[in-house]
């Protein structure tokens, strides 16, 4: 396959995000990271979007889509980590989104329900380790677009606690899509 057809096959990433209240409170947004080379695997694959999960409060066994996020080439915000693996999103991009409603049992259900089958190891490891990062080829992607594309949705910064801490590393640079 030449490099222009993987550019056109559509994929995008699955994230089980767990520190996800702890990070959006500290204003630790633009990146993943991950002691694993599997997040690196992925993103060389031209990811355009990373799809954010969590368990929802006291239902082990289901998940909750929480956040849509641009991918981003390079980093878009000053970024501290120790992983050797890191993925990076664009925070400030309007494609960035967190779900405002998507924390209903009848949307939980659908969501658990759509990737149950299809991410079945996942499940059973209960998204621990590499469980956690799966890729979502462009069928799965299409399918899971139709489904979520009436649920109300916010720029991702909206729910970051303290945003002025979050500042572009050249507020000056044109952004590269």
């Amino acid at each position: 396959m030449n490099q222009d057809s993987v550019r056109r096959h559509h994929m995008d990433i699955f994230y089980y995000w767990q520190k996800l209240e702890q990070n959006l409170k500290n204003g630790e947004v633009g990146y993943f990271g991950s002691n694993n080379t599997k997040i690196l695997e992925l993103s060389e694959r031209l990811p355009k979007r990373i799809w954010v999960f969590k368990t929802p409060r006291g239902m082990k066994g289901s998940i909750q889509l929480v956040g849509s996020l641009l991918v981003s080439d390079e980093p878009c915000v000053a970024i501290k980590t120790d992983y050797p693996h890191v993925i990076y999103y664009d925070p400030f991009s309007p494609d960035s989104v967190m779900f405002t409603d998507s924390d209903t049992p009848q949307r939980i259900e659908a969501v658990s329900a759509y990737f149950q089958y299809r991410f079945h190891v996942a499940f059973s490891a209960n998204f621990n380790g590499d469980a956690g990062v799966q890729a979502m080829e462009s069928n799965v992607v299409r399918g899971f677009d139709v489904l979520v594309a009436d649920w109300g949705r916010c720029q991702m910064l909206e729910r970051v606690r303290d945003r002025k801490n979050v500042q572009p590393i050249n507020p000056f640079a044109h952004q590269s899509t």
